[in-house]
């Protein structure tokens, strides 16, 4: 994989998380209403792949699906009825890079030399809900990737491109979900403490192309926001509980060239759209996740950036599913195994592809602050995107996860 396509990676693998995650925070400061409290993780998987491509053949010590994180949490004193505050989430990536040829594109401008501001924004609660404004986890397919046990573990490389000077580990998002990311937006979500809730937001759009095909169009001109919306219901029973949800996305962008500027084959304009479904089932010591989306011009991980045109700028259709099955052994011990696949269609212009992958993993819980975990995983493409041929990789990966 080449030119644009490794960075593009880089913020792609980069993984999402996690406002929702289940940890706790130590509260520094707090009288009179005003609150200042801070939160994160520390995680380091050893990730052995063994492919049948040099770049997916390799050893790497990363930070896994999710970067390292320190969180602050901002309160001030409830006015006229409504409650305020803000966060500033950071991720660090523990790369060295220098010394390493595999590593040699994080020396200088690369994810292990930044600091990265996936969330930052303001939140404003009261009996009308929850309005946010920032940068924040968005909302369409973004359930998938809370519920993935590799969400804070670690999952397999983007594309299995394991040698990539960028290389983090993605969860399943190749290979049954998108990524939803982390984006500027406004956001309103109805009241949370009822059983059924809803959220529609307006978000920064994203241009439209496909890095994997050198020259291909982009449609780089957006007039309109992205807007997402999400329904979801929380339900419980006798010994147990479930949540069901459903949501879309939809965006468009212009100016669609060609090389040498002529209008591409769909048009001047091109259009995202999409939609995801699933179910989330605690029963006990075991949980099943299960979740399926379909769209156009979404393409097959990062949406709309990396590979939702084909080579004459027509929108492709993709689809996938994933299904995760845990259970606890003991109460501190956590085992899991989950398959998902993801297709995207043939067009006239550019062949499509479907990816497999298939992950085991044994969570175990030291203490309340450390995690201990090993994974399995396969991961298969027909057509591999990065690599433009078929790839199988295998994956053993030992982490550990201090939360605080």
């Amino acid at each position: 994989m080449k030119g644009p396509s490794v960075k593009l990676l880089a913020s792609f693998v980069g993984s999402a998380l996690v406002a929702g995650a289940a940890q706790a925070e130590i509260v520094v400061y707090e009288k009179d209403g005003y609150r200042f409290s801070t939160d994160g993780w520390i995680i380091l998987n050893a990730s052995s792949t063994r492919g049948d491509a040099d770049a997916n053949d390799a050893f790497r010590i990363t930070s896994g699906d999710s970067p390292n994180l320190v969180g602050f949490n901002f309160a001030v004193p409830e006015t006229n009825g409504i409650r305020m505050s803000s966060r500033l989430g950071l991720r660090i990536n523990p790369h060295s890079g220098e010394g390493n040829f595999k590593n040699r594109g994080n020396v200088g401008d690369s994810a292990s030399k930044s600091i990265d501001p996936r969330e930052i924004y303001a939140k404003f609660e009261g009996d009308f809900g929850q309005v946010l404004i920032g940068k924040h986890y968005s909302i369409f397919n973004g359930r998938p990737v809370l519920w993935d046990a590799s969400v804070l573990a670690g999952g397999f490389f983007g594309y299995d491109n394991a040698n990539s000077g960028f290389a983090l580990a993605a969860g399943s998002l190749h290979s049954g979900y998108l990524y939803a990311n982390f984006n500027s937006g406004l956001v309103y979500r109805t009241p949370q403490d009822k059983a059924l809730k809803a959220a529609v937001g307006l978000y920064d759009p994203s241009q439209m192309g496909n890095v994997f095909i050198a020259g291909a169009p982009t449609a780089s001109k957006t007039t309109t926001p992205r807007v997402e919306a999400e329904l979801a219901y929380d339900g419980r029973f006798e010994g147990g509980a479930y949540t069901l949800y459903v949501d879309g996305v939809y965006q468009s962008a212009e100016n669609c060239r060609l090389p040498g500027g002529a209008v591409c084959a769909g048009g001047d304009r091109v259009t995202g759209k999409g939609a995801s479904t699933g179910v989330q089932l605690a029963l006990g010591p075991v949980a099943l996740s299960a979740t399926a989306f379909t769209g156009r011009g979404l393409g097959s991980a990062l949406m709309f950036d990396f590979d939702a045109l084909d080579a004459q700028g027509r929108e492709r259709k993709s689809r996938g599913y994933w299904v995760q099955v845990t259970g606890k052994v003991t109460p501190s011990t956590m085992l899991r195994l989950s398959y998902g696949r993801t297709e995207v269609d043939d067009t006239a212009a550019t062949p499509g592809h479907t990816a497999e992958g298939t992950l085991a993993g044994v969570y175990h819980t030291v203490n309340p602050f450390m995690t201990l975990y090993g994974e399995l995983g396969r991961s298969e493409f027909d057509l591999n995107p990065a690599f433009g041929r078929a790839t199988d990789t295998r994956y053993a990966t030992l982490g550990v996860r201090f939360m605080w």
